[in-house]
């Protein structure tokens, strides 16, 4: 059965769609079947890869209870995604006056669950029908997040959302961790941030190992439609989402990442 995450932060260039790309590669590269999902109306991560002529996205396969195979795309041997369009934004509309809105996407995933292994969630940078639905769906959630100002105000109105979630429509959703990008951890702020978050009961122990440091590479791969792996695979980005993944799957036997906040 699949293990769905959804990724997600109220919060603008937190790396939610850098997370869904590198992690999912990562994955992939781990032989792990992975689909990744776009859920957010901006289509960073349907930009990343070349979509048929006319494709017509996640939007339209849920308004119309549409199979999801029918929108899935086959980007590499392991990885698969199911993109959206400009017109998304208008079919969030029409699901939101859908009876039983929330379970909309939850029912939808359903017969892909024996399919792959990971489902990975890329949400908008807000809580609205789509993000509450990813969350109603998903297994666990996963925050990536800056160490500034600020980014703890944001954090508290996503846990407590996927608290409300959690309790009304989904028990099985936990957090899954927060994720530090773009994360310099010797900065005095930074480690106050991360030290923080290890001390607060929501989060304590919640918080990935494993960090994302900056890296252009980052930025220019799904540029040219790769993966961090294919277009930079001695990067630290790409020796990074590496970790990620390890960390990720070492409840299932892997070893931990290598690179990770206990190490420095």
């Amino acid at each position: 059965m699949a293990r769905t995450l959804a990724l997600l932060n109220n919060k603008g260039g937190t790396g939610k769609t850098t997370t869904t790309l590198g992690l999912g590669a990562a994955l992939a590269r781990r032989r792990q079947r992975v689909l990744l999902i776009d859920l957010d109306s901006q289509r960073n991560l349907s930009a990343a890869f070349t979509l048929p002529e006319g494709y017509t996205g996640i939007g339209h396969a849920l308004v119309d209870s549409l199979p999801l195979h029918e929108a899935m795309v086959k980007v590499d041997k392991q990885l698969w995604v199911l993109g959206s369009t400009p017109a998304l934004v208008d079919y969030e509309y029409q699901l939101s006056h859908e009876p039983g809105r929330e379970f909309i996407l939850r029912e939808a995933l359903a017969p892909l669950q024996s399919e792959f292994d990971f489902i990975l969630l890329d949400c908008a940078p807000s809580l609205g029908t789509l993000t509450v639905n990813a969350l109603t769906a998903a297994d666990g959630f996963i925050v990536p997040m800056q160490a500034e100002n600020f980014a703890f105000l944001g954090l508290d109105r996503i846990l407590e959302t996927a608290d409300k979630a959690k309790r009304r429509m989904n028990p099985k959703l936990e957090l899954e961790g927060i994720l530090f990008v773009k994360l310099n951890p010797r900065t005095t702020f930074s480690k106050a941030v991360v030290q923080s978050l290890a001390k607060d009961p929501r989060t304590a122990g919640r918080v990935f190992h494993t960090y994302i440091r900056q890296d252009i590479a980052l930025m220019e791969c799904s540029a040219f439609q790769k993966s961090v792996f294919e277009y930079a695979p001695s990067s630290n980005g790409a020796h990074d989402y590496a970790d990620l993944a390890r960390e990720l799957l070492q409840r299932t036997g892997d070893q931990s990442g290598k690179h990770n906040l206990e190490e420095k």
